[in-house]
This record gives C-alpha cells, sequence and structure tokens, in this order.
C-alpha cells in the first residue's frame, strides 16, 4: 500500500471512530438519565421567552410522579392527539383524575393552559436544561442523513483498501512458500 493510500486510510479510521464514539456516548447517555430519547428538539414558539424553536434539551426519565413538582418542564405526549406528538411544556397544577396524577400544563408563551390533563404514563421525561449550542449543532450534524451516508461510505472505503492491502499481503506469503 502506497504512503498516501496509507495516509489517507488512517485519516478515514480516525473519522469514522469519532463518529462511532459520539453515537456511543449518545447511545449511553439514554441509560444514565433513563429515558430514550434523552435529547429532544423544541419544535415551536410555545416555550418563548424559555426555550426557543431548535434548543436541544436533556432530559430526565422518572420512575414516579413524586419526582416531579410544580413549575417544572416536561416533554409529553400530547393526550388528545391521534399521532404521537411530543410537547414541551411547564407544569402549572397537578389533579387527581380517577385516583391517578395528571398534570395540567401550559406553553409559557401561550394564555391559558392546554386543553387536556396530561396522564403520568404520557410524560417522557422532565427538563434538565438545555444543551449547548455547539453540542446542539455537533449532535444535529452526525445524525444527519448525508454524514450516516458518508460514514458508510468510509467504511465501505476502508473495507475495500484493507482489503486490497490484505489480498496482496497474503499473495506475498504464498509467492514466498512457493519459491525455493
Amino acid at each position: 500500500m502506497s504512503p498516501n493510500i496509507k495516509h489517507l486510510s488512517r485519516i478515514l479510521l480516525i473519522v469514522f471512530l469519532a463518529y462511532t464514539l459520539s453515537w456511543g456516548l449518545l447511545f449511553s447517555l439514554q441509560f444514565i438519565v433513563g429515558v430514550e430519547p434523552p435529547l429532544v428538539l423544541v419544535e415551536l414558539t410555545s416555550m418563548l421567552p424559555t426555550l426557543k424553536d431548535g434548543d436541544m434539551l436533556l432530559l430526565q426519565g422518572l420512575d414516579n410522579s413524586d419526582m416531579i413538582d410544580i413549575d417544572e418542564i416536561i416533554v409529553f405526549y400530547d393526550p388528545g392527539s391521534i399521532k404521537p406528538q411530543r410537547i414541551v411544556h411547564r407544569i402549572i397544577n397537578v389533579q387527581i383524575i380517577d385516583g391517578k396524577v395528571h398534570f395540567i400544563t401550559k406553553g409559557d408563551n401561550n394564555p391559558i393552559a392546554d386543553h387536556l390533563p396530561v396522564p403520568l404514563r404520557n410524560v417522557v421525561g422532565v427538563v434538565l436544561g438545555k444543551v449547548p449550542i455547539f453540542l446542539a449543532e455537533y449532535i444535529k450534524f452526525i445524525d444527519s442523513f448525508g454524514v450516516k451516508m458518508s460514514m458508510l461510505g468510509i467504511l465501505f472505503l476502508l473495507f475495500i483498501l484493507k482489503g486490497s492491502d490484505f489480498l496482496k499481503k497474503e499473495s506475498l506469503i504464498q509467492e514466498n512458500m512457493v519459491s525455493p
């Protein structure tokens, strides 16, 4: 293998390993905080000025309703939606309905509370905080389709480069074994 190809394959391997390590860290994060997905994007402006459209949030999973207090921000599946839709809103009150805990929620930018109480089973997690913008942008970048396809291409290229190198070494070994 020529020195240029060897150098290129090392660079590609480092890029691929960095990408894989990043995904490994994100994957292990869901076990650390106890919720999947551990990161969510704010998609609307109902939480202005606290949260902006595009902010990335880190969530904490929960075992029971005792972990959630009034005024905390939660991510939950809309109880009134047929299609699962995650919402990020603040808890403004707690109600017991049929012996079960339900949360009354409201977006900071909304004039009134949400139309339906949120049962505990719909809560994805409690917001721990915003992910710093540089880290959020990096996570969005590595999660993009183009980058994922590029990583598959790099992996394929590494197999070709290393495979051809392996085949050359095998043929040299066989030649040396046959030679007197």
